[in-house]
């Protein structure tokens, strides 16, 4: 990735840090969304290595400490620290087998009862496949960040993946420990309610968008009444990434696209790194 690139969106983590909520959280950007990127890439590689590969690249010396996988929603992904950066990543594969294709497309609305309080309501597929996986996920961060001294908590992913991390990450912040989101390519999740009540809980979330990847654009807002959750993170296509308004929605950002002239290809690239094995190997 480029140094211009990370410059901007380091740029934009300060102006994030200062308008959040007044939260003392902050990200760390040239490494924390780096590392995202390639750890999350790495979830296409085969889960029987997550916790035996080499990681390279800036996440050289990751410990890879749980798989996490469900066989029902085939929900898959991995945990682990990187001493580098003092950080517990939660990681969340994107679609990539029958299974996965049906939570994607399971996009009927569904009570969100890990927090009642929210009143609102997510997408079934996503929160379904999430639960399955929530208790042993919440678990081993939970033990980790016991015997981690000053390590933070990131989630992260992409696609299905992304949907995934955002969902978790409200169940780890359920259970009392503070985390950050970095994730790419994310559908939406859940009502206007949903994201409204998230950005008080996990507001420290970035949201990165690539140009005309379709994915961002589904499922439908104004026909279905899902609504993206902030910050969104656009990435134009020449790779110039900008921090998107607090609407969430921000129609100069990936919003200024219809769905007809969206694409996939812009969806299995972001800031430069083809989502795949291949490329982290």
């Amino acid at each position: 990735m480029s140094r211009f690139v990370f410059a901007l969106l380091f740029a934009a983590s300060a102006s994030a840090a200062a308008s959040r909520n007044n939260t003392t959280t902050t990200l760390t950007m040239a490494s924390d969304v780096e590392n995202s990127l390639w750890l999350s890439a790495a979830t296409y590689c085969s889960p029987d290595s997550y916790l035996t590969r080499k990681f390279v690249g800036p996440t050289e010396g990751f410990v890879a400490t749980q798989t996490i996988y469900d066989k029902k929603s085939d929900t898959t992904g991995y945990i682990g620290y990187l001493p580098s950066d003092k950080h517990i990543y939660v990681l969340f594969r994107g679609s990539s087998s029958l299974q996965n294709w049906i939570s994607d497309l399971d996009a009927l609305k569904t009570a969100y009862t890990t927090f009642p309080e929210c009143n609102c309501e997510v997408h079934k597929g996503f929160f379904d496949a999430e639960q399955q996986v929530a208790s042993f996920v919440v678990d081993e961060v939970a033990r980790l960040k016991s015997e981690l001294t000053g390590y933070s908590v990131t989630v992260a992913g992409h696609s299905l993946g992304a949907a995934l991390s955002h969902l978790m990450a409200m169940d780890i912040k359920k259970a009392g420990i503070d985390c950050n989101v970095i994730n790419f390519g994310m559908p939406r999740v859940g009502t206007p309610d949903y994201a409204a009540f998230a950005a008080t809980q996990v507001p420290s979330t970035l949201r990165f968008t690539h140009h005309q990847d379709q994915v961002p654009h589904l499922p439908f807002e104004t026909v279905m009444s899902f609504h993206h959750v902030c910050t969104e993170n656009y990435e134009n296509e020449d790779g110039v990434v900008k921090q998107c308004d607090n609407s969430c929605e921000d129609s100069t950002c990936a919003d200024q696209f219809a769905f007809v002239d969206t694409n996939w290809d812009d969806h299995h690239i972001y800031l430069g790194l083809p989502l795949e094995c291949g490329q982290v190997s």
